[in-house]
């Protein structure tokens, strides 16, 4: 209806429904804005921040020989389980015992290291040996782990290229096969004074008769201390063996007179400062 249609009380009435709805409508509007205005200052309709991502601790990662390590093949190829094992082994891990794991056990990835609430760092460092390897937290005492070696293994990461050794890292055993009484004692001791680790002195418990100045004997791993300390005895003559370690035995024959004058020494090759291992503690 149009506003000339209408009588004067119609229009009055229109006049006061207006002002009416005026009336209430603007006050709602402001205390509702003064309201929210409110809120967001006091932070209650401030939306929650988002947690913080969580970040590995990183620490310095535990001595590769100072904790024990089983190998234990669920793979069902023969001889995977001594494959790591040599394999830990010339990284300098200390291995306990190698075995088939149960039958029950089915390990899909590369390999699982089981390790206790005190061997945490010490499986992260030996996990990051092995290619997608997982941990699995149990309940033993101790800081041993155990390698379960699984069906999806294809190898473990690279090994860093070797530094040749300084006396104070060569265990050496020093054994006698000559009649002079004494003899494997004063090398001994003259080899402890150039910096080598003297570990066993005795007769050769090979008893092997050595007619030339000396015999060293290593093993796969002691292939650079070997060298070293032939540069100490001279003529002395390099026998390779299977022992699992870098130790090596010297071992004095009927024509050794003494040990190279060290002036006549080889110097030790420079040695890059390496970095400290670390291992990277996961979110909890």
């Amino acid at each position: 209806m149009k506003a000339e249609d209408l009588t004067p009380t119609q229009l009055w009435r229109k006049h006061r429904l207006r002002q009416v709805m005026l009336f209430v409508t603007i006050p709602g509007v402001l205390l509702g804005t003064a309201s929210m205005t409110a809120a967001y200052s006091a932070g209650w309709m401030t939306p929650a921040p988002p947690k913080p991502a969580c970040t590995p601790v990183v620490v310095p990662a535990p001595a590769r020989g100072s904790f024990t390590v089983n190998v234990m093949n669920a793979t069902g190829r023969n001889g995977v389980a001594g494959q790591v094992a040599a394999g830990l082994g010339k990284r300098k891990f200390e291995i306990r015992g190698i075995s088939n794991a149960p039958e029950s056990w089915y390990v899909t990835q590369p390999a699982v290291v089981h390790h206790g609430p005190a061997g945490l760092d010490q499986a992260l460092l030996t996990a990051s040996q092995i290619p997608g390897a997982k941990l699995f937290a149990d309940s033993r005492k101790g800081t041993s782990v155990d390698v379960v070696v699984g069906l999806a293994y294809t190898g473990m990461v690279a090994l860093p290229p070797r530094l040749k050794p300084i006396p104070s890292e060569v265990h050496v055993n020093v054994y006698n096969t000559t009649y002079r009484t004494g003899l494997a004692q004063s090398v001994a001791d003259e080899v402890t004074s150039r910096g080598f680790k003297v570990e066993d002195v005795a007769n050769d418990p090979l008893r092997t008769m050595t007619a030339g100045t000396a015999v060293i004997r290593y093993g796969e791993q002691g292939d650079l201390a070997a060298a070293l300390l032939a540069g100490h005895v001279p003529g002395a003559q390099l026998v390779k063996d299977t022992r699992p370690d870098a130790s090596v035995d010297l071992v004095i024959g009927n024509a050794f007179s003494a040990l190279t004058p060290t002036a006549e020494v080889p110097p030790l090759p420079a040695r890059p400062k390496q970095p400290t291992p670390t291992v990277a503690r996961p979110c909890t």
